[in-house]
């Protein structure tokens, strides 16, 4: 059956049979009007095609409902994963997200979060590009409404602000722990400098080497104009290497499953698998990204909690929003462990 298609909530009311802020009350709660109205007003709008103006109806609101997500590359797996979980942590609440990229970009990122002010969301959690990143900017959004860190942290000795991630040192030792415990000391391919995680993982990794009586070997890459480009980075930095004749033998510990895939492909390439089998080089990522069971061979790798840090999350960003961090009430700082995932490749 073609449902009647309704432009306006004053045609909707006329449609209805009832007045137009009888029909308002309704859509900010339909437990606000009588129950037999409220039955009328269903039982009709089932009949038609009318979809509400969100910002219409939240116009009167003290909240939005909106929760903004700014992220520094959305061409990215585990940044799209995250952004899918915090969705649903947030529908929970019955909030919506807003996504904003800042593509690896300081005045961009600025851009998003002032976007989102202007749109009166209720919160903003963002993953921001650490040293990159304007702090005053985010100070003074967060004098406006609650601002959360999620993933990554702020500016090195940016402190202040509420932060849910991934605890990389245990990420990290994790791997370094069950490396070397098998034979198979790692050298360490970083990431490209593109957030305060690339740092941290860095550190992790010197640290956990250390606990083991060995100074980490840090493979000097000049990674910086990669950016979010893992693969390629992942790929032409160990094929200079093997080009080289080094770290044909070696075990390498990537700072992240994107860069393994890279690193992967260099290996294919220079017959460091022979007959599709293991031989003396080895590969370990950190993520567990959905394709890594996929690859060839199985990456072993780390799998980060992103539903309970989205979850955690969202939970500490809606009680900012109820209820503001007072002043000097120290800033929430959640560190979530991952899991081991053990597979081919290591």
């Amino acid at each position: 059956m073609t449902k009647k298609t309704i432009r306006t909530m004053e045609e909707l009311a006329r449609e209805i049979d009832v007045s137009r802020p009888t029909l308002s009350r309704y859509f900010h709660d339909p437990s606000s009007v009588r129950e037999r109205t409220r039955a009328k007003i269903e039982t009709r709008l089932a009949t038609v095609d009318y979809v509400p103006n969100f910002f219409a109806v939240n116009l009167n609101r003290k909240r939005t409902r909106l929760i903004g997500v700014v992220i520094p590359h959305l061409n990215d797996i585990f940044q799209t994963n995250l952004i899918n979980s915090v969705e649903f942590a947030a529908g929970q609440s019955d909030y919506k997200i807003i996504v904003q990229n800042s593509h690896n970009d300081p005045q961009r990122e600025v851009a998003a979060v002032e976007t989102l002010r202007s749109m009166n969301a209720d919160g903003i959690l963002i993953s921001p590009l650490g040293q990159a990143s304007d702090t005053a900017m985010l100070r003074r959004a967060e004098a406006q409404l609650p601002v959360m860190l999620i993933d990554s942290r702020a500016a090195e000795g940016a402190g202040g602000f509420d932060f849910v991630g991934n605890d990389n040192g245990q990420s990290i030792g994790l791997l370094v722990d069950y490396l070397v415990r098998s034979g198979h000391d790692p050298v360490f391919l970083p990431m490209p400098p593109v957030n305060m995680s690339a740092l941290e993982r860095t550190e992790a990794f010197r640290a956990a080497m250390a606990r083991h009586g060995q100074v980490g070997e840090v493979l000097e890459t000049g990674g910086n104009g990669y950016d979010w480009n893992f693969e390629a980075y992942g790929k032409d930095v160990m094929s200079a290497f093997f080009a080289a004749g080094r770290y044909t033998r070696a075990t390498v510990l990537c700072a992240s499953d994107r860069i393994a895939m890279g690193a992967l492909k260099a290996a294919h390439d220079f017959g460091l698998f022979p007959r599709g089998k293991i031989g003396d080089f080895r590969i370990a990522g950190h993520d567990n990204d959905v394709l890594t069971r996929f690859l060839h061979p199985g990456l072993t790798t780390v799998e980060q909690d992103v539903p309970r840090i989205a979850r955690e999350a969202v939970e500490i960003l809606l009680r900012r929003i109820e209820s503001p961090r007072k002043k000097g009430e120290a800033p929430v700082s959640r560190s979530i462990p991952a899991r081991l995932v053990l597979r081919e490749s290591a």
